[in-house]
């Protein structure tokens, strides 16, 4: 069509016929930019309200912080969490990999590994076995609605000889009517075998308590959240993290893409957090 209306162009020889030309091609090009605009924006609006409409799974953990999502009976949940700091002098990257599977009764059950990786092996190495369940307690309070107590604990077993421990959590969680954000508060207890201070510190007989508090608001459909999760005090699991959760091919499949913040420099370094998470 462009090839056809060049030729006719330059065909036009008179100069009042060569500008009428050339308002005619100007017209008809913003036309077809008209037309391809409003087509994108019906196929936008179609996407939008259908997705809007499917019901999506929620992701066990918001990023690391459990949330009150629970794995639907008789379901696995696998992901694997990448950890990375690459543009630090000292590069690092450790992974996460957990399982889960609801067994019912607003439970699940969960494997996990926690921390390995590089420079060397990680000294909070561990091998996590526990529980997590979330109690619906009202459907509706006040303005809140969906209003659930999630209580969960894992036993730990460090891989690098720190002997067993324990990571423990309870949290009350709500969402906001309209907005439908749902927030989480509440309190963790960790042992030393996976709550490290001082950036892998080993100090024996040290744990934690610190508050845990969560932010997870939907944008425009379920299939796309920003995320939100802050472990407080000063350990290996206390930074501030946010970032985007994508269900991008259906909703048995998880993507979360974050960054995380330290608490204080004797913590760590900033870092980017990349999960994989799929449900089958």
């Amino acid at each position: 069509m462009f090839y056809g209306c060049f030729k006719f162009k330059i065909l036009c020889t008179n100069t009042e016929v060569k500008r009428r030309c050339e308002i005619e091609l100007f017209s008809i090009f913003h036309c077809s930019i008209a037309k391809a605009l409003m087509n994108f924006t019906r196929i936008f609006f179609y996407l939008l309200v259908f997705t809007g409409f499917c019901q999506v799974y929620g992701q066990q953990a918001i990023i690391n912080l459990p949330s009150a999502d629970i794995t639907p009976k008789g379901k696995n949940f696998l992901m694997h969490e990448t950890q990375t700091n690459f543009w630090n002098d000292i590069k690092s990257w450790y992974a996460t990999n957990f399982y889960c599977r609801g067994i019912g009764y607003h439970t699940e059950i969960a494997l996990t590994a926690y921390h390995s990786g590089f420079p060397g092996t990680s000294t909070n190495e561990n091998i996590g076995f526990g529980f997590k369940t979330s109690l619906p307690i009202l459907k509706e309070w006040n303005d809140f609605r969906d209003v659930n107590l999630t209580i969960g604990s894992m036993g730990l077993i460090n891989t690098r000889g720190l002997g067993i421990g324990n990571f423990s959590y309870s949290h009350l969680n709500f969402r906001l009517p309209f907005l439908r954000t749902r927030i989480t508060a509440g309190g963790s207890f960790g042992t030393h075998q996976l709550f490290l201070p001082n950036q892998g510190e080993i100090i024996d007989d040290f744990y934690t308590v610190h508050g845990i508090f969560g932010l997870e608001q939907p944008l425009f459909t379920d299939k796309i959240q920003w995320i939100n999760e802050w472990f407080t005090g000063i350990h290996d699991f206390g930074y501030f993290t946010t970032g985007l959760l994508f269900h991008p091919f259906s909703k048995n499949h998880v993507i979360v893409v974050a960054y995380k913040i330290p608490n204080d420099d004797s913590v760590g370094k900033d870092g980017i957090v990349l999960e994989y998470g799929l449900f089958f």
